[in-house]
């Protein structure tokens, strides 16, 4: 039989050491080298056909105690986990600590679930908003649904901010252009501020079939290769088109096609309704953060492996990555536009992850204390609100949540928790 030694640390780390028995240990070396001697090859012999004696001469030791050592290692940490009643929470380290023939002893340091000990988590007094809306936010809102219907019309004259110039250019650095720096027929809507400083307030006041340079200069923080350089931009002004607003009455409202919207103000209503519940869902947010805050700032014990926040600080990395590169660009360039070096990027990024991990296992010590689970009945119920909310069939959404049920079944407890967290503190 093997022998364990555990010893469990202070940062949610378990270290079992396990004596392996010699008798398995022996077997391995043997299946090891019974695996390794079939490619084997001495001339005389098929490949893996020589005597043992003469086949051992030909293995590498170590690699046959790796290969006996690797054999044993799954079901090693298999009865670590089984016998000592760990759960793991990442990938555990692997020490050899003794290994000759007859002996082999190997050490797991295994990272178990954060300790998490509330001493409050109810009766807070903390102050919940009450979001309201005004009549100047629904007439903002009601204006902003008018613009977004505008039609660009071909404009006479010069162009003036809130115009849409539609123009060619090419930019030059030191009288050479560069990559990215030009465009044809492009759209570019004046003070959206979406181009360099500068550059946009240059146009403001040409009109069409008009040719002329704009001077800039790349901010410092700009890309390295441009930053803090002066650039000219040849420009050619081919159009300029203006904003038509549609007359906001019953017949534009009827055109938006909103369910139950089809008066001017069923539309203040449904853009009222809207703001209040964008506020709403805000202010609930904002509240169960200080919530959560100060329920952490009473705990006895919050810790949390730094495993699992690696693990959390990677992935919020990966996302940002993949995030700019649909925009085109790398991090890397991304920090330079914005002015923020790596190391307060990874800093900033290690706080978030820090308090999000928090955040969670704090939400589930409270699932546990309260006992709030999702059963498959709860998950009906889900799914008849989701089929309703989204004009589908329940067996549609059955189907489309599948692959993710567990996932969905968190989603939901964790849900109901900060319902209930919201409900008993004030």
């Amino acid at each position: 039989m093997n022998t364990r030694t555990v010893n469990v640390l202070t940062d949610c780390h378990v270290e079992v050491e396990v004596e392996v028995d010699k008798d398995i240990w022996q077997d391995a070396q043997k299946k090891a080298f019974t695996k390794l001697a079939q490619d084997v090859e001495v001339k005389g012999f098929r490949k893996g056909k020589a005597p043992d004696n003469i086949a051992r001469e030909h293995i590498d030791p170590q690699k046959l105690m790796d290969e006996a050592i690797s054999s044993l290692l799954q079901a090693l940490y298999t009865e670590v986990l089984t016998e000592e009643n760990i759960v793991p929470y990442a990938q555990p380290k692997v020490e050899v600590t003794k290994l000759s023939d007859t002996d082999l002893t190997v050490k797991f340091t295994v990272t178990t679930a954060p300790h998490v000990e509330l001493t409050q988590y109810k009766d807070f007094e903390l102050g919940k908003a009450e979001p309201s809306v005004s009549e100047e936010e629904v007439e903002q809102a009601v204006k902003e649904t008018q613009s977004e219907n505008a039609t660009l019309v071909p404009k006479e004259g010069v162009s003036a901010e809130g115009d849409t110039v539609v123009i060619d250019f090419v930019g030059e650095v030191d009288g050479k252009a560069f990559d990215g720096g030009s465009a044809s027929n492009y759209e570019l809507e004046l003070g959206s501020h979406s181009f360099i400083p500068g550059f946009e307030e240059q146009l403001v006041g040409v009109a069409a079939e008009t040719s002329l340079d704009v001077n800039v200069t790349f901010p410092e923080n700009y890309m390295e290769d441009l930053a803090g350089k002066p650039a000219v931009f040849h420009v050619t002004v081919h159009e300029v088109k203006e904003k038509s607003l549609p007359e906001i009455d019953d017949k534009f409202v009827e055109g938006l096609e909103m369910e139950g919207v089809k008066t001017v103000a069923q539309l203040r209503e449904s853009k009222r309704k809207e703001l209040l519940e964008s506020k709403t869902h805000e202010a609930r947010d904002a509240y169960l953060n200080l919530l959560l805050d100060s329920i952490a700032e009473k705990a006895t014990k919050i810790e949390i492996p730094q495993e699992i926040i690696d693990s959390q600080v990677e992935a919020s990395r990966e996302d940002t990555e993949n995030q700019m590169a649909q925009s085109g660009i790398t991090l890397e360039q991304y920090l330079q536009i914005v002015g923020q070096s790596e190391e307060d990027f990874m800093a900033q990024l290690e706080a978030s992850s820090y308090r999000s991990v928090r955040n969670y296992f704090i939400l589930e010590e409270v699932s546990e204390l309260e006992d709030i689970t999702v059963e498959d009945a709860d998950l009906e119920f889900e799914y008849a609100r989701m089929a309703e909310a989204y004009h589908m069939s329940i067996d549609d959404v059955r189907k489309a949540l599948a692959s993710q049920v567990e996932q969905f079944r968190e989603s939901v407890k964790f849900s109901r928790v900060e319902d209930f967290l919201y409900r008993s503190n004030n």
